[in-house]
């Protein structure tokens, strides 16, 4: 059976699976082994998230022979208040959404 993760991220990828080609997977839990399955098969570039169960993370670091990126993200990390955006030589800032 997958696991809440793993139904959470096939849902979404399967809301648009032709643009999801040369993607980074961005997964806001701890990947678990049921995730990592389905995204061996997939195809991707590389994934962040906030943690990964030990054999979830081999199963990952095995993928493309050992070139997907697997990043983990820093569970402390705070957002600025303010973001600021630079677009055609043009700076924008705003208010960050919450």
């Amino acid at each position: 059976p997958l696991s809440e993760v793993a139904t959470a991220y096939v849902r979404a990828r399967n809301a648009d699976p032709m643009c999801s080609f040369g993607d980074f997977v961005a997964i806001s839990h701890k990947v678990d082994v049921a995730t990592a399955n389905i995204l061996k098969i997939e195809v991707s570039d590389g994934i962040i998230a906030p943690g990964f169960e030990p054999e979830a993370l081999e199963i990952l670091k095995a993928k493309k022979g050992g070139k997907f990126i697997v990043l983990q993200a820093d569970n402390d990390f705070e957002f600025p208040e303010m973001e600021y955006r630079m677009v055609g030589g043009l700076g924008f800032m705003q208010k960050r959404n919450d």
